[in-house]
């Protein structure tokens, strides 16, 4: 691959073969296509989930059943607010629906609390009030905030929910 000139290759040929070589190598080895952490210091993962959290968000507040179905995996198994026992992707839509149908205004600000990124793997924790104004004008949990827990894994370059819990958040008294 080098030319020999005298049992030495100039620095021009060495630059040359280099200039060639490198992005090469980093093209066969997928290194060009390496997602590097944001700026923030959060990682590529955690970015692209917080995204799917906020779409996750909207398509509640929204009544959007089909688009939010769709964020959750086939085998997930988690415990949503307010159930006296775990969900799968079969029943995890029915708040959402309860929303659509009685045109339910709902409103939150979630606060994220953390994340941790183990490759395809994302664990999200975050709070939220979740409050329901009824058509009839009653508001519903206006004094409450819950808690979550959503496990993501990336499958075929899709994050979807495989876990998850809720719970409400005791009020903060002072010491």
């Amino acid at each position: 691959m080098f030319t020999h000139h005298e049992g030495h290759v100039t620095t021009r040929q060495w630059l040359n073969h280099v200039a060639v070589g490198v992005p090469l190598i980093i093209s066969v080895t997928g290194v060009s296509q390496a997602q590097l952490p944001p700026a923030s210091g959060t990682s590529a993962g955690v970015e692209a989930v917080l995204a799917r959290e906020q779409q996750y968000w909207r398509f509640v507040q929204s009544g959007d059943v089909d688009n939010y179905r769709a964020l959750w995996d086939d085998s997930f198994r988690g415990w949503p607010c307010k159930a006296q026992h775990p969900a799968t992707k079969a029943t995890i839509t029915d708040w959402v629906r309860d929303i659509r149908d009685q045109k339910v205004r709902f409103t939150y600000a979630l606060t994220r609390e953390g994340a941790a990124d183990f490759g395809d793997i994302v664990v999200v924790y975050y709070q939220t009030p979740m409050v329901y104004q009824y058509p009839d004008g009653r508001v519903v949990d206006r004094d409450r905030v819950f808690k979550f827990t959503h496990t993501w894994r990336r499958s075929g370059g899709t994050w979807l929910i495989i876990g998850g819990m809720c719970g409400e958040l005791s009020p903060q008294t002072s010491p």
